[in-house]
């Protein structure tokens, strides 16, 4: 399947749906993910609150956010989404699951509740989620899986690795397992295979043009990602960096 970062991917099962707003690694990253009662955003990437409203998405839906890791491009929108809920009153309480010690996406919105403190119409259940811990939320099951990533920067060695996760999603026995930036590890196969959909990252290009360690510690290639990617019943490349 061609990758088109400015057009969204969607897939829709008998059970569970998921529509890629946008996937371009080092940009922004968001998912959305619908049960036949639910929607689920996973990660919140720069223009996701643009992103949702393009698309006739309403971001009061949104039942809890699932954020994958703490790096820019998965959390860029989430101050705009939560200012966009106080704007328009939400009521109802939003989980934000993310890996235990995530720290960035905690501090944004430790920061958004001082700075509105008394004017947030909706309480902001930060829940910090362990390796294969399961969150039912009405129809759906919601699985963490721990995967295994590193930051890097232009000119650097890789970095220490952070806390990461991707997620499996499961509605009535159909199921969407979404990667977030990982390399190829144990947690990120087992979380793949046999779901209906997977959603895989492939930032980097050709397996030749990166090492062994980059491939296990920061990111797959397309060509491991389609290897992976065949563990499931039908699989969505995302989160492509420049080729």
């Amino acid at each position: 399947m061609t990758q088109n970062h400015n057009k969204s991917l969607s897939w829709s099962g008998d059970w569970l749906a998921a529509d890629v707003l946008h996937s371009s690694a080092g940009l922004a990253h968001q998912i959305i993910v619908n049960s036949k009662n639910h929607m689920f955003l996973f990660d919140c990437g720069d223009g996701t609150l643009r992103d949702l409203i393009i698309r006739e998405i309403n971001p009061r839906e949104i039942e809890a956010i699932f954020i994958t890791h703490g790096h820019f491009d998965h959390i860029g929108g989430l101050w705009s989404i939560l200012g966009f809920l106080r704007m328009v009153g939400r009521k109802k309480e939003l989980q934000i699951i993310l890996p235990r010690d995530c720290k960035e996406p905690i501090s944004i919105i430790e920061v958004f509740k001082a700075r509105y403190e008394g004017s947030i119409s909706f309480e902001i259940n930060i829940i910090e989620a362990d390796p294969n811990q399961t969150f039912e939320i009405g129809d759906s099951k919601i699985k963490t899986f721990a995967v295994s990533h590193s930051g890097s920067i232009a000119g650097s060695s890789i970095l220490a690795p952070i806390p990461a996760f991707g997620y499996r999603i499961e509605s009535n026995s159909e199921s969407v397992a979404i990667s977030g930036d990982t390399g190829d590890c144990d947690g990120l196969r087992e979380m793949v295979k046999d779901a209906d959909l997977a959603l895989i990252e492939a930032t980097f290009g050709k397996s030749t043009s990166v090492t062994d360690e980059q491939l296990k510690q920061v990111h797959l290639s397309e060509e491991l990602a389609h290897e992976i990617g065949k563990l499931a019943k039908d699989y969505i490349l995302v989160h492509k960096g420049r080729r």
